[in-house]
């Protein structure tokens, strides 16, 4: 009875799809749209992106002193926010992981091409 309840759960478990790895292009950006396939684009409401493809504020200094204290009040006087712009743009393609049930998809690095699409 224990083996046949097992082989049940077991079953049940490999029909789930907690997620997947999935590739598309973004149409546009406002309001942002990624194509996946001739049948699926996603919408602003499907979307959650990474840092890593959103504009973004850093903090940087200009001639960085290392020091043994980080926190030095000095050293962050000296800091200055820079705005690095790094938002998708139309055409680039995307990696994306697609959470359990397919309603939402993280959007979490662009495709590297050698051609200049990075």
């Amino acid at each position: 009875m224990v083996d046949y309840i097992k082989q049940i759960c077991f079953d049940m478990i490999g029909e789930i799809s907690f997620s997947d790895i999935v590739f598309g292009t973004v149409i546009s950006i406002e309001p942002i749209t990624v194509k996946i396939s001739d049948k699926l684009i996603l919408n602003e409401n499907q979307l959650v992106l990474s840092r890593n493809v959103s504009d973004f504020t850093a903090e940087f200094t200009e001639n960085p002193e290392f020091s043994d204290n980080p926190s030095n009040p000095e050293d962050f006087k000296k800091r200055k926010k820079y705005i690095v712009y790094n938002s998708l743009k139309a055409g680039e393609k995307v990696i994306m992981t697609k959470a359990m049930g397919g309603q939402l998809y993280f959007i979490m690095e662009r495709v590297y091409t050698k051609d200049g699409g990075d």
